[in-house]
């Protein structure tokens, strides 16, 4: 008897996103692959989270109808200081959508990979630039945001970001902050080890 593969979605907020979801995919055996769909929004001006929870709505509505519903929806994106946050994280509450976060920005999850690193950046250019500190370091080049494969370059830290992420959730669970004020804060984990169990 053949075993159907789970049908899965990922809308992501922009290329990065897109790419490293991507590379997510294809580390899975072919037959798994097919029924995951990774979305990128275009035009680029809709994909806000609130933009990127709607489309997902939408999409599972669609699906639904179709007699062929998604097993898992996943929304990636980071916080990047975009408005209406809050009312994002309120919405999503109310909905079957899964998210793989980061806050402030993707490039801090690319540092845990190097780091336990707590910092609460302000701004995505002050954890770029720690970020290609790190990299230079490591890799003796600069960190380019869309020129790597940084899911296979990061392949074998990956598990220590793994735990670093778990660790800085379950503290900012612990402090009961707010979905939309918890710097740093990551659920990208969450996505990968949800693949890992596929």
């Amino acid at each position: 008897m053949r075993c159907v593969a789970k049908r899965i979605l990922i809308i992501v907020e922009g290329l990065s996103e897109y790419r490293y979801a991507e590379a997510l995919k294809r580390s899975l055996p072919k037959d798994k692959q097919r029924a995951i769909s990774v979305e990128l929004p275009k035009p680029s001006n809709e994909n806000g989270a609130l933009q990127l929870l709607s489309r997902a709505e939408r999409m599972i509505k669609k699906a639904k109808r179709e007699n062929n519903p998604y097993d898992s929806v996943w929304i990636f994106f980071d916080h990047d200081n975009q408005p209406n946050l809050d009312l994002f994280f309120q919405k999503l509450n109310m909905s079957a959508v899964k998210i793989a976060y980061s806050s402030i920005c993707f490039e801090h999850w690319f540092i845990l990979h190097f780091e336990d690193n707590r910092q609460p950046y302000a701004n995505a250019s002050l954890a770029i630039e720690r970020l290609n500190k790190l990299w230079k370091n490591h890799f003796n080049q600069n960190y380019h945001k869309t020129r790597i494969n940084h899911f296979e370059v990061l392949r074998n830290q990956r598990s220590l970001a793994i735990s670093r992420a778990n660790a800085i959730k379950l503290q900012a669970e612990k402090n009961e902050t707010p979905m939309v004020d918890r710097n740093p804060f990551f659920t990208i984990q969450e996505l990968i080890q949800y693949f890992n169990n596929i």
